[in-house]
């Protein structure tokens, strides 16, 4: 997404002072409270929690009344409680000061992150009978952690134009290669984390089958163009007032990105809404919260020597927090668990693999049977079998 960039040089000629600068530092810049945007965001929250809890009210039917699904549960996988003695073990580490492992201390964040993935995905192997993304795709896993690593550097390039709203203070234990490289492995995390805890959502069916008959809205490809180009505008619009658009920064990657997806015929998590289905969406949304829930909690007491250690400098609402995080910027996760498998489908069939993830039969295309050939896979078909999706 070149928008920022040429954006940014057309208008200013120039870059960002903290330009280049990895990982990047606290912005001097950064505006103070305003109980105007406070207000309007804690009404949009109110709205969100207000949705989540009573469907119904939102234009939702009641949950049809469903039979189990019968699953018989089976034991969990061989790496199921080797992720989990890892994770535990990182996270002593992490929270703790050993001097007998002082040394391994700046190093725990990748083990703590990649055992809790194992760990959870053999909890969801368990309750599904024996599907889950590392038993049935384990290729998968390592591109979907490829492209976790990707997508998570375009929003610390994108971080770069909207005046820090996060940074690293714990910017003098590597070198900045060292930095690069480390946080490269670290980012490879952010995907296949929000994605276990939607498989395991998923397997809860009460969950599942409160957002699963709602409004069912269908957009022609006019609206989907127009919907591009508003995504492509916002962008541009973030670079310019960065203070006052910052909600951008998670809204506007997520439509230019959905729409593109979406023209290019691939589905899409919002394509279930064609059908009244929007269980995907929503899941997803509580999945990368609650995930991002326990992360900021490790985030929060882990010692001076994490290198990956990150604080918030948001405009307007940089109070009541949460661990480091301002309270309402856990709604930010909502859209981003979205945006997060958006950008996996997207560079899933750039490189030819297959983009399904769910492990319960009713969202999309999923791991418990193969993918449907041509429409199901990618809406139309198109004459190669494939989707073609604009970079």
């Amino acid at each position: 997404m070149a928008t920022p960039l040429a954006t940014r040089l057309l208008v200013h000629g120039d870059m960002p002072d903290t330009w280049g600068v990895f990982p990047p530092p606290k912005s001097p810049d950064v505006p103070g409270f305003s109980w105007f945007v406070f207000g309007l965001g804690v009404a949009l929250a109110l709205l969100t929690l207000g949705f989540l809890w009573a469907p119904q009210r939102f234009g939702f039917a009641a949950p049809a009344a469903t039979r189990p699904a019968g699953v018989r549960p089976v034991p969990f996988p061989p790496w199921c409680v080797p992720g989990a003695l890892l994770a535990v073990a990182s996270w002593a580490l992490m929270w703790g000061k050993p001097l007998e492992a002082a040394a391994l201390v700046p190093f725990s964040f990748v083990p703590q992150w990649w055992g809790f993935i194992l760990a959870l995905d053999g909890v969801v192997y368990r309750r599904t009978g024996g599907v889950s993304l590392v038993s049935r795709r384990p290729a998968a896993v390592l591109a979907i952690a490829a492209t976790s690593c990707v997508s998570w550097y375009f929003f610390e390039y994108l971080n770069y134009f909207t005046r820090s709203n996060w940074y690293y203070p714990n910017d003098a234990i590597f070198s900045r290669c060292g930095y690069l490289a480390w946080f490269g492995l670290a980012f490879t995390t952010v995907l296949p984390s929000t994605f276990v805890v939607y498989q395991l959502l998923t397997t809860i069916a009460p969950l599942r089958a409160r957002f699963e008959r709602g409004p069912q809205i269908a957009l022609s490809r006019a609206a989907v163009r127009r919907l591009l180009w508003i995504g492509l505008l916002s962008l541009a619009a973030l670079v310019l007032w960065p203070a006052p658009l910052f909600p951008l920064l998670w809204l506007s990657p997520l439509l230019v990105l959905t729409a593109a997806v979406s023209l290019a015929g691939a589905w899409t998590p919002f394509s279930a809404i064609r059908s009244g289905n929007w269980a995907p969406v929503v899941l997803m949304g509580l999945a990368c919260a609650l995930n991002y829930l326990v992360g900021e909690m490790w985030n929060f007491y882990s010692t001076p020597q994490n290198p990956n250690f990150w604080k918030y400098d948001v405009p307007y609402v940089n109070v009541l927090h949460v661990f480091e995080m301002p309270l309402l910027g856990y709604f930010g996760y909502l859209p981003f668990g979205m945006l997060c498998w958006v950008w996996w489908i997207h560079h899933a069939h750039l490189c030819g693999v297959d983009p399904a993830i769910d492990v319960v039969a009713g969202a999309g295309p999923t791991l418990a049977r193969p993918p449907a050939p041509g429409p199901e896979r990618g809406r139309p078909a198109q004459r190669s079998g494939k989707a073609t999706i604009p970079t």
